[in-house]
């Protein structure tokens, strides 16, 4: 990337330094490479022979692509996260209940070597179905089976309760689980595309350096094919 001199210290030499002209951030470096990769085509007299200005326009557009259908992916996130809390909630109000369902078939000392049938594990800060969001899942097809053997299938909290929790919480954990592989895909792609066009962008700079090797004249030309700060 271009450098600017800056005083040097001791020796009295100029020393280089290093400026940022492509943005990282995904949006300014796509309205940067979009307006590059038009004003290319627009001057065909500046080439680079291993990259074609039609080919770099397709890689832009590719880009913005990609990030338009990776922010749309990462929306999705909130919502599906959301739902997933708000079944943890139920999930905890349920089996505080199926507890005391428990204690009060084999009394409260005998309770506790009961819970494990049903999914509810022992952790420091007390008796849960499950702290890991897998496990919780396994763990409430275990409460599903041992709440109708132990007879407390009419209850409240009772199989049909735990049957929909179960389903609906599988439902929702399969949803964001496969929205963190598809992010996390996009996000690979997204990245080697920004890493494709950084190298065509840097080339470009070169060239049109070596072009116009006066350099208020060369700021001003690379203002116009859209690097519009000196550095990011």
């Amino acid at each position: 990337m271009p450098e600017e001199t800056g005083g040097g210290q001791g020796d009295g030499k100029k020393k280089p330094v290093r400026t940022k002209t492509i943005p990282q951030a995904d949006i300014d470096f796509k309205d940067v490479s979009q307006s590059v990769a038009a004003a290319w085509l627009a001057n065909p007299d500046i080439t680079l022979r291993w990259k074609k200005a039609a080919d770099f326009e397709k890689e832009t557009i590719d880009y913005a692509d990609s990030l338009q259908i990776r922010v749309e992916t990462g929306n999705l996130r909130p919502g599906q996260t959301l739902t997933l809390n708000q079944l943890d909630d139920r999930i905890e109000e349920g089996v505080s209940d199926v507890k005391t369902y428990i204690e009060k078939k084999y009394k409260k000392a005998n309770a506790p070597a009961q819970f494990a049938r049903f999914g509810i594990t022992h952790s420091k800060a007390g008796y849960f179905l499950g702290r890991d969001r897998n496990n919780r899942n396994e763990a409430l097809k275990l409460m599903v089976k041992s709440i109708a053997a132990e007879g407390f299938g009419n209850e409240e909290f009772g199989t049909a309760f735990w049957t929909d929790i179960q389903k609906a919480y599988e439902t929702a954990l399969v949803a964001a689980s496969n929205t963190a592989g598809d992010v996390s895909k996009k996000v690979a792609t997204k990245n080697q595309q920004k890493k494709n066009i950084t190298v065509v962008l840097n080339s470009l700079l070169k060239v049109l350096q070596g072009n116009y090797p006066d350099q208020d004249e060369y700021k001003g030309v690379i203002r116009q094919w859209g690097w519009k700060k000196e550095s990011y």
